[in-house]
This record gives structure tokens, C-alpha cells and sequence, in this order.
């Protein structure tokens, strides 16, 4: 397929050969189980997996992990599977993975005892393992801002045949999901490569346009009350005020007795609109790069009913969201896969529960208070947040008016997975602002979390940890530290 060529030319060669040994393993297998991440990056790499076995006939299941350790690998060896197929997690944990008869496409930072694959002919450590890993960290691309776990399994997934071509908006849903196309309001790296495909198979369309949640299922007045990202000053949190600004610009609310979304508004109220909320923004003093912030590429399914959840990609990344944050992937995966009826339904609905968690969520948080330390701030939720969700929340505040910026924000909440001693679940947020000045929490939540006797990983801008419940003070005292000497380099 001569769509295909540019982006196989943008792979990096190291990268491409460890793809083509992943293939190879793949092709071979005469069952497989996936195992993935409940995440919406989790859920839309599991499908492109899914959909590759199918297309080659591969008996296969899906299992959703929360996070992998030692129980959850034991569970999957004793599976005795032909092949393990881990998607957007695995690489963590690589180094004990070798003997496996595994294939792993992720893209969190490997552990140090990962294999490198080599191009230069010689032989490699990898031909000495069971396992094929597929990477971007280890060939020098950012696994937080050039490539999800969902683009790293479509780039497995076209070495094993350039006919799945089209399930490229699967990988562009997990890049939104997983907020890749925050830093510079677009899609950039290899995920931009992966775009371009999708916009050249007429499958994704990519516009400038406000960045706001709700763009086709949420009525306008209602996006702009909700509006976080830039906090709109006067009219965040504040419906009248949003119905008053609207109607000054002469736009009407509703059509009959419906209410009119961003997606159907015309062309010239749209821009009337962002003009008008540009001019919002600068008269109550906000800086440029805040102002910026209101418009970027946004992503949409070209062939999706229009004013539906699964046409916006920022709001199909929330749907699958709300599905593995509450226990139901696999509803999900199912709306991936292409169920519009069933699926679908049941998907919106746990939407509107996941809303209504988050709200009551942000209460408790703000409630037990937000502690600052000399570089961190962090909340305890304790049993009242679900471990699930209590990253997001931590997100959401630390995205919201009135909480400082200058420290990232560290969430506890209680672990129900199953351990012989009383776990907490950390989940850690940063900004952009905080990585440019030497922060990296995938670093600090891992080697802080090791010392205390748990495990942790993710990205520079967020990571999770989970460590033994009594040694949350210290770690936070250690966390603390690390992140100090990280902002002063």
C-alpha cells in the first residue's frame, strides 16, 4: 500500500527491525492472549492487536491489567499461551519478561535490563530471548509526546501487514487518550506520521479548531461553563454568564427544542466565537501561551454519525476512559471493534457515571485539603477516591484556577488489588513548564517507589506508583528530595 511508505520511512531502521521481529513472532503463534492496560491508549492498542490476530486467524483473549507485577505474570504463564502479546504496559517489567514467549509494544520507560535491538547484522541480545520489544524510548523517541502505546502496537501491527492500514484512527485515539497532543496543541513525532496516514485514507479528519471537551455531544453553553483548559475567567463554573456571552454575540442556543453544539454551529459563528473568547482572555490579563491554549489540531472520525461520542476523538478517548476507570474494558474494546448498538449504549452510559464520580471526586479532594511541601504538593484521599480515577483528579486540580502550578501534584488512594500487606495506589501529575525545567516523574515515582518497597513507572508528566501503605510519609519526604534535585540541575 503506497500510503504506507512515508510513515515506515519516518520509523527509525532499529525500530523498524525490532517491529519486523515482532511480526515474525506474532505470525507464527497458533493462539495468543493480549494483555493491556484499562486505559483509553490500553483499550485502543488492544483492539489494533485484537484485530490483527483476527485478520490472520490467531485464536486470542484479551485480559486488562491495572498495572503488571509478579501475580499478574504468574497468572499469565500458567495461561501457557504460544504468545503473549503485551500492549501499552510490559515494558516495565521486560527484563523478567525474556524467557516468555512475549511480544511487548509500550511505550513507558523500559527497565534497564530491557534488550536493545541492533541493525548492523551482528548478532543480537535479543536472539537469546523469547521476547520482541517494540519501543520508542529505546531508540531515543518520547513515549510521552511522539508515540503511545496504541502507535507503537499500529507499527508492530503494519510490519505484520501493510493492509491494516486502516486501523490507524485506532492509533490516533490512543495518542489523544493518553494526551500526547497537549505539549503543542497537535500531534507531533511519530504519532504526527501515523495522523498523516490516517488523513490520507480519508479515515481521521484534522482541523484547527477549540480545544474545549464536548466539540459534537455537548451543548455549547455547557462547554464553555465546563472550560478548563484555559480557565475562562467570569465564565468557567458559571452557566448564566455562559448563555449571557453567547447571545451577545448574536448565536442562537437552541434549534427547536434542541440544544445547538459546537458542532453545529456554522462556520462563521464558530470563528465569531473563538474571536470573541480570544479577546475574553487577554482583557482579563492572561499571558499569550494561555491564550494559545484555547484553539489546536482537533481529531475527528470521518465516518462517524455526526453528534456522536465516538465522532470526536477527544471524546471517544473519554468514553473508553470511563469504561476501564469503572471495570468495564471490555465494553470499551467492543465500541473499538465497531458495536454501535449494545456497546455503545452501555458506553455512554458509564460516561455520565464516570462524570458524576470525577465531580464528586474533586469535592473530596479539595475537602481533605491539598499539602504543599518544598517541591510537591499532594492530597490523601484515603478509601473516598477510587484508585482508578484519583490520577485524573489529580490532573483536573492541578489543571484548575486556583491551585499553584509550580509544584506537581501526588494523589494517595487506597489499593484493592489483592497483596499480602496493605497497599496505596500513587498517581503523579506535572506540566509542561515543570518537565522543561528538568522533572521527570516516571524517573522520580520508580526509583522512589523501589526504595520503599513498591513499584512505579509511567511518563515525565505523569506516572503511578504502588507502595506499602505505612511508608507514604517517606516516601513523600524522598519524592520530595528527588524532585528538588531534578528542578535544580
Amino acid at each position: 500500500m503506497p500510503h504506507v511508505q512515508p510513515l515506515l520511512d519516518a520509523i527509525p531502521a532499529e525500530m523498524l527491525s525490532a517491529a519486523c521481529r515482532a511480526a515474525r513472532q506474532i505470525r507464527s503463534a497458533s493462539d495468543a492472549v493480549i494483555a493491556t492496560h484499562i486505559d483509553a491508549d490500553g483499550i485502543s492498542a488492544a483492539a489494533i492487536a485484537e484485530m490483527t490476530l483476527r485478520r490472520l486467524e490467531i485464536d486470542h483473549r484479551t485480559l486488562f491489567f491495572k498495572k503488571l507485577d509478579d501475580r499478574s505474570l504468574s497468572a499469565l504463564r500458567s495461561d501457557d499461551p504460544d504468545l503473549i502479546w503485551f500492549t501499552d504496559l510490559g515494558s516495565g517489567l521486560a527484563s523478567k519478561l525474556q524467557n516468555m514467549p512475549a511480544v511487548i509494544t509500550d511505550h513507558h520507560r523500559p527497565d534497564i535490563g530491557a534488550p536493545r535491538e541492533r541493525a548492523n547484522g551482528q548478532q543480537q541480545l535479543s536472539d537469546f530471548t523469547r521476547l520482541a520489544h517494540v519501543n520508542p524510548h529505546l531508540h531515543g523517541i518520547s513515549g510521552a509526546s511522539d508515540l503511545s502505546g496504541a502507535g507503537t502496537t499500529f507499527i508492530a501491527s503494519i510490519a505484520v501487514s501493510d493492509e491494516n492500514a486502516d486501523l490507524s484512527p485506532l492509533a490516533i485515539l490512543g495518542s489523544v487518550g493518553d494526551l500526547q497532543d497537549q505539549k503543542t496543541r497537535r500531534l507531533e513525532g511519530l504519532n504526527r506520521a501515523v495522523l498523516s496516514l490516517s488523513v490520507k485514507l480519508g479515515l481521521v479528519e484534522a482541523a484547527e479548531d477549540i480545544r474545549y471537551f464536548g466539540r459534537e455531544t455537548r451543548p455549547v453553553v455547557k462547554m464553555l461553563e465546563y472550560s478548563s483548559d484555559p480557565y475562562l475567567p467570569h465564565i468557567t463554573g458559571r452557566e448564566q454568564e455562559a448563555i449571557s456571552f453567547l447571545l451577545g454575540l448574536g448565536i442562537e442556543l437552541k434549534e427547536g427544542d434542541s440544544w445547538r453544539t459546537w458542532a453545529s454551529l456554522s462556520e462563521d459563528e464558530r470563528c465569531t466565537a473563538i474571536d470573541a473568547l480570544r479577546a475574553h482572555l487577554i482583557a482579563c490579563g492572561r499571558k499569550p501561551a494561555t491564550v494559545e491554549r484555547l484553539t489546536g489540531e482537533a481529531y475527528t472520525f470521518a465516518h462517524e454519525e455526526r453528534g456522536s461520542p465516538v465522532r470526536d476523538v477527544k471524546e471517544f478517548a473519554t468514553l473508553l476512559n470511563a469504561c476501564g476507570r469503572h471495570g468495564r474494558a471490555e465494553v470499551g474494546l467492543r465500541i473499538c471493534k465497531g458495536d454501535r448498538g449494545d456497546a455503545l449504549s452501555e458506553g455512554y452510559s458509564l460516561l455520565r457515571d464516570h462524570r458524576s464520580a470525577l465531580s464528586r471526586a474533586l469535592e473530596t479532594a479539595r475537602a481533605k485539603g491539598i499539602k504543599r511541601m518544598r517541591h510537591i504538593q499532594y492530597f490523601d484521599s484515603e478509601d473516598e477516591i477510587e484508585e482508578t480515577i484519583v490520577g485524573t483528579v489529580a490532573g483536573m486540580l492541578l489543571g484548575s484556577n486556583d491551585v499553584d502550578r509550580t509544584a506537581p501534584m501526588i494523589a494517595f488512594a487506597e489499593s484493592v488489588e489483592p497483596s499480602d500487606i496493605q497497599m496505596v495506589k500513587v498517581s503523579s501529575r506535572g506540566t509542561q513548564e515543570l518537565i522543561s525545567k528538568g522533572m521527570d516523574l516516571s524517573v522520580a515515582m520508580r526509583d522512589i517507589a523501589e526504595r520503599v518497597g513498591g513499584v512505579g513507572g509511567g511518563h515525565n508528566i505523569a506516572a503511578g506508583a504502588t507502595i506499602p501503605s505505612d511508608r507514604r510519609l517517606e516516601f513523600l519526604e524522598l519524592l520530595d528530595e528527588l524532585i528538588g534535585s531534578q528542578l535544580s540541575r
